[in-house]
Parts: structure tokens; sequence; C-alpha cells
């Protein structure tokens, strides 16, 4: 049975070898392509180059519109040369027109590509030198209140930080746990807050939004503060 790391080692050794042949095949006759064009063969180089190039581009960003057209200079340049290698056609004008437009398109593509790129990871700077972002951590539900210990554990809903953009956001959790005397504390200052505002005692549901509280286990707390609060 083929194994998940057998099959990404085989997927990885198939896009090497086909891309290696490709670019070994189509560049031999990019080069010839441009020597029948009368480029000097150090210069002549330059052209399997730079359109080999922009395919490496195109599929390792992987954007549709550049695949195909990186793919159609590489195809353009493999019929002319072996058109002419086959004696099938002559140099002419629209060819050398056409072959001449290969490599300021694919400079422009590939400069294109690698320039989105940079774009999305790279901050962009600002009088002070780097932008600033602010995480906030993700709010989860409240976990459950265990009544009977008084024992209750819940996540802040705001946690922020001042980063350069540069460095990777990040979701910061902070756990933070109740011993019952706190909660107990926490309960009886929210029912002196209500007290003092209405006259009247803590709801239960004040007590369940601020300490993330089920509806009974808050009229179970609710009760004992009031209670305790009267005698």
């Amino acid at each position: 049975m083929t194994t998940p790391a057998a099959y990404d080692s085989t997927r990885v050794w198939l896009q090497r070898l086909s891309l290696g042949a490709g670019i070994a095949f189509t560049a031999t006759a990019e080069y010839d392509l441009a020597r029948s064009l009368g480029a000097h063969p150090g210069i002549a180089v330059m052209l399997p180059l730079a359109i080999d190039a922009y395919v490496i581009a195109a599929l390792r960003w992987f954007r549709a519109f550049d695949i195909t057209l990186s793919l159609t200079l590489m195809g353009a340049a493999q019929v002319a040369a072996h058109l002419l290698d086959a004696s099938v056609m002559k140099v002419n004008i629209p060819m050398v027109v056409v072959v001449s437009l290969l490599v300021p398109v694919a400079l422009w593509r590939t400069h294109a590509l690698a320039r989105s790129e940079t774009e999305v990871t790279t901050p962009a700077p600002t009088a002070h030198g780097t932008r600033m972002v602010t995480e906030v951590a993700a709010v989860p539900d409240p976990l459950p209140y265990v009544w009977g210990a008084y024992a209750t554990t819940r996540r802040t809903s705001k946690v922020t930080a001042s980063l350069p953009a540069s460095i990777p956001r990040r979701v910061v959790t902070e756990v933070v746990t109740l011993t019952p005397a706190e909660l107990r504390k926490r309960a009886q200052r929210l029912n002196r807050k209500a007290v003092t505002e209405t006259g009247r005692p803590v709801t239960i549901d004040r007590l369940r939004s601020e300490l993330g509280l089920s509806r009974r286990d808050a009229t179970e707390l609710r009760r004992d503060i009031v209670e305790g609060a009267r005698s």
C-alpha cells in the first residue's frame, strides 16, 4: 500500500522530471531559433533563459493566465524553430517580429509575477518605517461552568498586540482560571454595582454575560449571593 509520504515524494519527483525534460528539450530549439535569426552564440542563450524563467515562475506561483501565456510563448518558439529546421519556412519579417517580442513579454510577466508575490508578503513602508498591525484574539464559546466547586475557566475576548507587519499574524488566546472565591467576589461586585445603579439585585442575564455562565449556574449563583447579602 502506498503511504501518503511516498505518494508526495513520487508527485514531486514527477513534477521535477517533467519540468527538467521540458526545459531541456525546448531550450535547445529556442537557442537554435535565436541563432537562425542571426544572434551571437552568447546572446542566443538568453532567449531560452528568458522564456524558461517565465514558465518556471508561472508554474511556481500557478497563475492560470501566466501559465497559458508562458506556454504559448514557448510553443511559438518551438514551432518557429522546427519550421526553420525542417526547411518548411524561411526567415521572414513576421517571424522576426514575433521572436523579437518573446523576450520583452517574458521579462514583463516574470517581474509582474514576482512583484505580486512580494506585495502579498511584504509590509508597505510608512513614515515610521514599518506598518503596524493589531492582533485580536478569537472569542470562543463560553466554557462549561461547574457550580458545585465554583470552578470555571474562561478565555479573554480581547488580547491585542502591536507588531511589525513583517511578523506573521497570530491569534493569541489567554486562559484565565477563576477560583471559587474569585468567582464569588466578581458576582458580589456585580450585584453591588447593580443595586447602586438600579436599586435591584444583579440579573441572571448580566451574570451570564459577564461571567460566561449557563442560565442554571447563573441562577444558583445569583440566589446564593443575593441571599448572602440579605443575611
